[in-house]
């Protein structure tokens, strides 16, 4: 409910077209649903003894090679200038490679669903940097959803302090 909130209240300092919301919310839906295989797997691979190195590289590896395809239909502009090589080498290896990495360590000792669901800051933080950074406003309904997201970490983290002792 939190994120519903944060993703879809009205903002009322700019227009918003809606013409392709219904694949928008079905791309996310698949993301998502991508998102926590690739969580799943990773964490069932680390559970059999592979290293978490080689678990995230085969999970990622996998994952590449499922999106050569798009790249070759979409992603000619990569190419067209050195700027965007450079920037494309530093999105794969700084924000990628070394946020996936730290993923996967903490995949290594936690439970893939507790993964996806500390997962769920990504928007939170984003929105809060949003509104810090480029002054972008943060209405009612945002902050309600923040905060819903918020009480979910709680209940999480009792549940976790709970279930060791």
């Amino acid at each position: 409910m939190g994120i519903i909130l944060l993703a879809f209240s009205k903002d009322n300092s700019t227009a918003t077209q809606y013409e392709h919301t219904t694949i928008g919310i079905l791309l996310g839906l698949i993301a998502g649903f991508t998102y926590a295989l690739y969580s799943w797997s990773a964490r069932q691979l680390m559970l059999k003894g592979i290293s978490t190195k080689s678990a995230m590289g085969a999970t990622f590896g996998c994952g590449g090679i499922l999106l050569i395809p798009v790249m070759l239909l979409t992603g000619a502009a990569l190419f067209d200038s050195l700027t965007n090589i450079v920037v494309c080498i530093y999105m794969a290896l700084i924000p990628m490679f070394m946020g996936y990495l730290c993923y996967g360590y903490g995949l290594s000792k936690i439970s893939a669903s507790s993964a996806i669901t500390i997962s769920l800051l990504e928007p939170v933080i984003a929105a809060i940097l949003a509104m810090l950074i480029i002054g972008e406003q943060i209405s009612l309904v945002r902050w309600l959803g923040i905060i819903l997201i918020l009480i979910c970490f709680i209940f999480i983290t009792l549940s976790s302090i709970t279930n060791k002792r």
